[in-house]
């Protein structure tokens, strides 16, 4: 599953060939991939705060992957989110997942505190090298930007379409 803020989505991409540069445009920042254990209920809450501000198009909405959520714009900032599934099955509060971010959600980014929380709590957090470390991170590499991955599976892929729809939905009340 992953989980990016809609604000680091910077263009689009039209339809034809892909250029190195399309996807620079798309994503410009130097973010990096982090892999972060995060509960079921610690991903509601990040769901939850990424549409909190959604009448104000604030850029914090998250864009997914692995996972669809349900929620309904009309009510209460901290009650939308009405259903979430992760990799086709229900969430589960109390069970352990493996989130993709990047590393600028993962220190708290655009008030993500569900992700930063659980970072900085490991017992054995540091940043080294300007990469963070710590128990609740399957994976970090400061090393490599989310878009020079983005732009490797382009070329492994050869040929890619637009993302399946269904993934968030928003519900009338």
């Amino acid at each position: 599953a992953a989980i990016i803020g809609g604000g680091s989505i910077r263009t689009s991409i039209k339809k034809g060939e892909i250029k190195i540069k399309h996807v620079y445009s798309v994503s410009p920042f130097n973010n990096y991939l982090v892999g972060i254990r995060l509960t079921g209920q610690q991903i509601r809450g990040a769901l939850e705060h990424g549409v909190s501000a959604i009448e104000e198009g604030a850029g914090r909405f998250p864009q997914v992957s692995g996972i669809s959520f349900k929620y309904i714009r009309s009510a209460p900032a901290g009650s939308r989110v009405q259903e979430i599934m992760l990799g086709g099955a229900p969430l589960q509060p109390e069970k352990e997942y493996i989130v993709a971010t990047d590393d600028f959600l993962a220190a708290g980014g655009d008030g993500y505190k569900a992700f930063g929380e659980a970072v900085r709590t490991s017992k054995d957090y540091e940043v080294v090298g300007g990469m963070m470390r710590g128990e609740k991170l399957a994976y970090s590499n400061s090393g490599k930007w989310v878009r020079d991955i983005v732009v490797e599976h382009i070329k492994a892929s050869k040929k890619i379409g637009p993302a399946a729809g269904g993934r968030i939905v928003e519900l009338s009340q």
